[in-house]
């Protein structure tokens, strides 16, 4: 937090805290008020208290924390790219239909296709699904929730592929799941 910002923050909760002070000591005269005025300037500075301990332990983690390495920049050694998938959401799963939500390591799920592409770092690559051993398969770069409707109630088979730009399979996860009769 710059010194700005702290330095306005302290300037805001002095003011207040004088206020609290200034407006207790015109109540004096009222025992009543008195300890009205003291019981809400005490809580004031535990909030305060609070308010501190929270921008400080918050401003502990950078961005670089949470969102990881910035894409701008080249990634010399990247690990392997990973495929985590997890099985189909049992509430939609229920009434039909398909959600299964997926996510990567040191890849950017991205469009962008082609041996150039190659080059990128971070690293970026799609998915290809195919179901039910079809012949042929989709690609996906959207990085969302893999969706499929339409599929007959009964066993299936997900395979799912993490792909680099050239449609090269890097790595894959299959998914297997029943589909319940329709409830009508």
């Amino acid at each position: 937090m710059s010194k700005g910002i702290k330095h306005n923050r302290r300037g805001f909760f002095g003011t207040v805290l004088v206020g609290m002070v200034f407006f207790g000591a015109l109540l004096v005269p009222f025992p009543l008020f008195r300890e009205t005025i003291a019981h809400t300037t005490l809580r004031c500075l535990i909030v305060m208290t609070d308010y501190t301990t929270f921008v400080t332990s918050a401003s502990a983690q950078s961005a670089k924390d949470i969102i990881g390495p910035s894409p701008l920049i080249a990634i010399k050694n990247e690990a392997p790219a990973e495929l985590i998938v997890d099985p189909p959401l049992p509430e939609p799963l229920a009434e039909g239909r398909v959600f299964i939500q997926y996510r990567t390591q040191n890849l950017r799920v991205m469009p962008v296709f082609g041996k150039g592409a190659l080059e990128v770092s971070p690293r970026i690559g799609h998915i290809h699904i195919t179901v039910d051993d079809a012949p042929w398969h989709f690609v996906d770069a959207s990085g969302q929730t893999i969706i499929l409707v339409g599929l007959e109630p009964g066993p299936h088979k997900v395979l799912i592929e993490l792909a680099d730009p050239t449609h090269k399979v890097i790595t894959s996860k299959t998914v297997t799941f029943r589909l319940p009769e329709a409830k009508r």
